[in-house]
């Protein structure tokens, strides 16, 4: 093992103080709910030199996990809770209910506010801007979208009373009528302050009103039209700074990646030019 794995710095022997970086993974891998498994990221490193990763233990999950939660009754797993992740919170929202907060870094669980509604049915997203949390979600019911930002601040109704703090939603302008129910793939632009959002894949088949992508921006809370065009991910996808461009998984399971949108450009189909639609590994981009 070198000296770099035992923590030294080699000269003088002293001994180096190293953060260790860990992934938190969420599964619904057990019947009754989810469970919350802690990853040590260097046992994703290729080139450790560990016994453990040559006999293939690393590739386990540890045991027991982190936390198990158990969804509310009469619910199965996947429409009954929904998760999002800021700093190191991790947030678990439940229908109707109040929230749980997962602190990382102390191991704590809080109560929060609860999320908007049907935001954990299956057709919500959520992004993290600026130390909040974005949250659109669609109601079947009245068939409409809701759209709101958590943040932590004052939760005192006028200067009056004692001020407190704690998380809280803020209720934000919805996305214009032509805006379809779901969202099949979204992404945070560069500029730290406008989420791009597809309602409908480039492989979907077309049909007018339902492929579009949309932007918000945070900072004046206006929404814009792009074109009749998607963004070729399938959920949500990253800037990498390195390859100047936003990368995802497609829909077929392959990495995929396209350039960054301007916030202000507008196109009725998608053009080849600036929107990279075949899907590759990761190795391809970087070769």
């Amino acid at each position: 093992m070198s000296n770099k794995r035992r923590g030294y710095a080699g000269d003088g022997g002293e001994k180096r103080s190293r953060r260790i970086k860990h992934l938190y993974l969420v599964l619904d891998d057990w019947t009754k709910g989810y469970s919350i498994h802690k990853i040590q990221a260097d046992s994703f490193d290729s080139d450790s030199d560990s016994d453990d990763q040559h006999s293939g233990a690393a590739r386990h999950l540890p045991e027991p996990p982190t936390l198990r939660l158990e969804c509310p009754v009469g619910t199965v797993p996947h429409p009954g809770m929904s998760f999002s992740s800021l700093g190191t919170k991790i947030f678990t929202f439940m229908n109707q209910r109040c929230s749980l907060i997962y602190d990382t870094k102390t191991a704590a669980m809080t109560i929060g506010a609860h999320a908007p509604a049907d935001m954990v049915c299956g057709f919500g997203i959520t992004v993290v801007v600026d130390e909040m949390l974005y949250a659109l979600s669609y109601h079947f019911r009245v068939k409409q979208h809701s759209f709101g930002v958590m943040s932590w601040g004052s939760t005192a109704p006028d200067a009056l009373q004692q001020p407190t703090e704690g998380w809280s939603w803020k209720t934000l302008p919805p996305p214009p009528p032509t805006f379809h129910r779901r969202v099949n793939s979204y992404a945070l632009h560069p500029d730290g302050c406008t989420i791009f959002m597809s309602t409908a894949n480039f492989m979907t088949a077309p049909s007018k009103g339902c492929m579009g992508t949309y932007s918000f921006n945070t900072k004046d809370s206006v929404w814009r039209w792009h074109g009749e065009w998607a963004l070729p991910f399938s959920g949500q996808a990253h800037f990498d700074r390195e390859l100047n461009a936003w990368v995802g998984l497609g829909w077929d399971g392959y990495i995929s990646a396209c350039q960054v949108a301007s916030p202000s450009c507008h196109s009725t189909t998608p053009t080849q030019d600036w929107v990279g639609l075949a899907a590759t590994s990761m190795s391809t981009l970087r070769g």
